[in-house]
């Protein structure tokens, strides 16, 4: 039902690591944004906002599970590959200075959203 790319977040060259965290049960878990390519570039991707219907009610549901777990749904001009099926949606799972731990503590809480939308 739905395609996931997932990465970690990066601030541009030369300007250091990016760790976003949020403390949940004690726990640091790094923060997830969903990011939503579009045909702003002039790609075609005329179902973009499909994806974005879906990336708005992970979102919704993450923040009820875990409130402040995700970061703004970042909404780009580029379509990355996401045009070649609904349900495309690229993860930020923290950025380049979390830890293994703190994007895996996320992963938990994203399986369960997914979960809970899909089913």
């Amino acid at each position: 039902k739905i395609t996931l790319d997932i990465h970690r977040d990066g601030l541009a060259k030369g300007k250091g690591k990016l760790r976003v965290v949020k403390e949940i049960d004690g726990k640091s878990a790094a923060q997830v944004m969903f990011v939503v390519g579009t045909d702003e570039n002039g790609f075609k991707h005329p179902q973009w906002r499909e994806n974005l219907k879906l990336a708005i009610k992970l979102q919704q549901k993450l923040n009820e599970i875990c409130p402040g777990l995700t970061r703004p749904i970042l909404i780009s001009k580029n379509r990355y590959n996401q045009h070649l099926t609904t349900g495309s949606l690229i993860i930020e799972m923290g950025g380049d200075g979390n830890t293994l731990d703190e994007a895996l503590e996320s992963a938990k809480y994203v399986a369960r959203a997914i979960s809970e939308v899909i089913n």
